[in-house]
């Protein structure tokens, strides 16, 4: 197990690798003042996940309520913010007390969302229990819900106090996710360690390179809190990734999206004398062997429409991030219509 130190607002302490499951009553306990725990939790997870993290604040003092989640794309929605409010509210929840989000990337978003605003402000503690969650969404503070067609429309940066990330919540994890949350690992070696694209494969990923992901987002985090430059690079993938989700009606998961994502920036890059031509084939082999779908040429059209509502775009330009070669990302600014392949 290792510990980090997120350098972000009052910090943020995170504790990952096997077995770190057992720091979450002592983590919660150092976060907030306060003995009352509301655990938001993704009702697809096996009983024994929440019936853990229940028993374990309890054994540090806490007295715990507890709201189950529906997950999926979907469901991120303000009536499910809305839903959590009520909840905190019923369970009598002050800003003394702690939210305590379990589950994936949609759940960490909603209940770090409702964490932020309610009483403008609840301490949060994310206990991530997928891959991309793992390795990506419960860091760096970004929470909130989907709005129509536009993906992350509504939300606010609000750090957790404490990131628990325990990967033998891994073991349990459906191969369907275990793939998607691929395509967040093979980003990170894609823009900054390009040696995580020879080790990845069909099995869940070391307790090393998840927390080499980890530490490369620390960085990119860590220099642009709010998301304003350097952090965009962390969203290689991203851009044509959210447009695949939103046009598919979210049916394409999104690490499947953002491998997709990726791809087409490469060619684009090469379309633009930007990315060296070993690259593409070093992220795609990566991409093969984890799992993940390569045939992303298909979905380019349906995306377009939906490019303009990237949250880095201005309506006329776009922060489009690119790769040199694999391991190295820079950010160009480029108009909507040259993102056209």
């Amino acid at each position: 197990m290792e510990k980090f130190f997120f350098d972000l607002g009052a910090g943020t302490v995170a504790y990952v690798g096997a077995g770190a499951g057992s720091m979450l009553g002592p983590a919660a306990s150092a976060a907030v003042n306060g003995r009352k725990a509301a655990l938001v939790f993704d009702a697809a997870l096996p009983a024994e996940h929440p019936a853990f993290v229940k028993a374990a604040l309890e054994a540090s003092g806490f007295t715990v309520s507890a709201h189950a989640l529906s997950g999926g794309e979907k469901n991120k929605r303000l009536s499910a913010a809305e839903d959590v409010y009520g909840f905190l509210y019923d369970s009598g929840i002050t800003r003394s007390d702690a939210v305590v989000g379990l589950g994936g990337g949609v759940t960490g978003d909603i209940a770090g969302f409702a964490a932020a605003t309610y009483m403008r402000g609840v301490g949060y503690i994310s206990v991530p229990t997928t891959l991309t969650a793992q390795t990506d969404s419960a860091f760096g503070g970004k929470t909130g819900v989907d709005f129509r067609s536009g993906k992350n429309l509504i939300g606010c940066f609000y750090d957790p106090k404490a990131v628990v990330c325990d990967t033998d919540f891994l073991k349990t994890l459906p191969e369907k996710e275990r793939v998607s949350g691929m395509g967040e690992v093979i980003k990170y070696g894609a823009i900054a360690d390009s040696s995580i694209l020879d080790l990845v494969g069909r099995g869940i990923p070391s307790d090393d390179i998840i927390a080499r992901c980890i530490k490369i987002k620390k960085k990119y985090v860590e220099a642009d809190e709010y998301d304003l430059g350097e952090r965009h690079i962390l969203n290689f993938g991203h851009t044509f990734g959210h447009a695949v989700e939103a046009a598919s009606d979210y049916s394409v998961p999104h690490g499947q999206a953002v491998a997709y994502g990726m791809l087409a920036m490469i060619r684009l890059g090469e379309k633009l004398s930007l990315t060296g031509s070993e690259t593409f084939g070093a992220v795609r082999s990566a991409l093969l062997r984890a799992g993940l779908d390569a045939g992303y040429e298909p979905y380019l059209a349906g995306a377009y429409p939906f490019l303009a509502l990237d949250k880095k775009s201005d309506g006329e330009m776009i922060s489009a991030v690119f790769l040199k070669r694999p391991g190295e990302a820079f950010i160009k600014k480029l108009a909507l219509d040259e993102l056209c392949l």
